[in-house]
């Protein structure tokens, strides 16, 4: 059952860590985390003995953490479970931003539940979780003509046109970020692009 209007306690975007990969496209879930920290004038802390940086915004309407698994993305569950472990948030309370080869550069969905659509680092976090039941927040990135140019592709740099695209994407979900923090997910998607589908 999908969950309404159920207020996140915590917001992941997932990346590679390593500099080779921060401007690659599957590191997309980084730059919408790290555009949304700058956007509510946050600083991550370091806890790299835990595997992730986190911070947490704090007002008297929200109070949510944010998440970076400083792990590559193949292990970003385990950051993740390290990060609830001693917390009472429960997976539909998680968000976990990435890249999504189905939908077209700068299209944005948000589904809650399913599979991991091919996508490593969801694998990864329903595996270590133990679940499937949480929210995921995707941004399109386009698939290359050839299938076997998948890695190559989600490790290389979007075009031009694609990055400012993507760009777009995360400064509207930035606008909307309200609807994502009080759990009005409909309303966030309706406003984006006018597709719930899956909400």
């Amino acid at each position: 059952m999908i969950p309404k209007d159920n207020p996140p306690s915590l917001i992941v975007g997932l990346g590679n860590p390593d500099n080779k990969f921060l401007n690659t496209r599957h590191n997309i879930g980084f730059w919408f985390i790290d555009s949304l920290t700058e956007h509510l004038n946050l600083s991550f802390k370091d806890n790299l003995k835990k595997g992730y940086h986190d911070t947490k915004f704090q007002s008297d309407d929200f109070s949510i953490s944010l998440l970076k698994p400083m792990t590559f993305i193949n292990d970003s569950g385990t950051p993740l479970k390290n990060f609830i472990k001693n917390t009472n948030i429960n997976p539909s309370q998680i968000i976990v931003a990435y890249d999504d080869l189905d939908l077209a550069a700068g299209k944005i969905r948000l589904r809650f539940s399913g599979g991991s659509g091919g996508h490593n680092g969801i694998k990864d976090i329903i595996e270590k979780l133990g679940t499937k039941d949480f929210w995921r927040l995707k941004i399109g990135i386009g698939k290359p003509a050839i299938k076997e140019d998948v890695i190559s592709y989600v490790l290389g740099k979007p075009s031009p046109n694609d990055k400012d695209l993507i760009h777009t994407a995360i400064e509207t979900i930035i606008q909307n970020y309200k609807d994502l923090f009080e759990g009005t997910y409909a309303n966030f998607m309706n406003n984006l692009n006018g597709d719930t589908n899956g909400i």
